[in-house]
């Protein structure tokens, strides 16, 4: 029996179709946006000593790297800064967990009002991302397509572009968010359905890196 001839053109002409219209399907962005990975996604944020969750006795001292006295606080507020990384003192100054000096922890105070990133660049509410490097590159401009479309605490709509301009102390597929202050911070992303431990698609905006912010 032979073959039909039409058989074949009719197959190619269907399948250059499906193509075809699934280059139209893909969003106008796709072309300049490499697909990272899928990542655990948490929040950090500068903690505020004059919050009650701080109130006792101020018996811990805040040193700086050379043993000078920056302040003196609660222990609480020593530990959750030393984790958060960065906290606003009762006076109004900006202070960071600065490292470990001969086995103690130290920290210096910051002119940036939310601090820096381990970059040097400051951390900007809802734009900066901390990461960890071996999953995306610092410096890199990020786009999660779940978080467009958040309505920020200003009335603005967020465009789903971060940037990863901090380090973060954890492993594999994993972004944290910087959100400014506290926890409820943290809504705009909520509202999406995107909270604490929610995964999210990462995408990196190629020719988007950030050099030099200082």
């Amino acid at each position: 029996m032979g073959r039909d001839p039409n058989a074949s053109g009719f197959s190619r002409r269907a399948i250059a179709a499906i193509v075809l219209t699934c280059a139209i399907a893909l969003p106008a962005w796709a072309a300049t946006h490499k697909r990272v990975g899928r990542a655990l996604m948490t929040f950090y944020w500068v903690i505020d000593e004059s919050s009650s969750r701080y109130r006792g006795k101020r018996t811990a001292e805040l040193r700086d790297v050379r043993g000078h006295v920056i302040a003196t606080t609660t222990r609480k507020f020593r530990r959750e800064l030393m984790m958060e990384g960065t906290g606003w003192l009762r006076d109004g100054r900006t202070v960071m967990y600065d490292g470990r000096v001969r086995g103690e922890s130290r920290f210096r105070v910051l002119k940036s009002r939310y601090g820096i990133g381990s970059t040097g660049c400051a951390l900007v509410p809802y734009r900066t991302i901390a990461v960890n490097p071996r999953f995306v590159r610092l410096g890199s401009t990020l786009y999660i397509p779940q978080l467009k479309g958040a309505r920020l605490p200003d009335g603005t709509v967020h465009d789903g572009k971060f940037v990863a301009n901090d380090r973060g102390h954890f492993g594999g597929a994993h972004i944290d968010v910087f959100i400014g202050t506290g926890p409820k911070s943290a809504r705009p992303f909520v509202r999406k359905g995107y909270g604490s431990r929610s995964h999210v698609t990462v995408y990196r905006v190629d020719g988007k890196d950030v050099e030099d912010c200082r």
